[in-house]
């Protein structure tokens, strides 16, 4: 990626288990962190070295924090779905 780091751009898709045992509601980008199982401490791994690369190296690469979500226009083969 180094080598290409001026045509780049990095999407580092993560987690709202970052935040693990929550401690305020709604979470916030100065929500500090606390995960609560290997996967989260993984994806916490790849926030920070997308922040390292970030800043060490002037790339295009940001994180982002994805929460659970649902929509009326979710298919219906989905379980949610099949539930509502």
């Amino acid at each position: 990626i180094l080598g290409l780091a001026s045509k780049t751009r990095f999407y580092q898709a993560s987690t709202s288990e970052l935040y693990g045992k929550v401690v305020e509601i709604p979470q916030s980008e100065t929500t500090p962190f606390y995960p609560r199982s290997p996967y989260a401490v993984a994806k916490l791994y790849g926030y920070w070295i997308t922040v390292n690369y970030r800043e060490a190296y002037d790339m295009f690469a940001v994180n982002g924090i994805l929460f659970n979500h649902e929509s009326p226009l979710r298919g219906e083969t989905f379980v949610t779905r099949k539930i509502t």
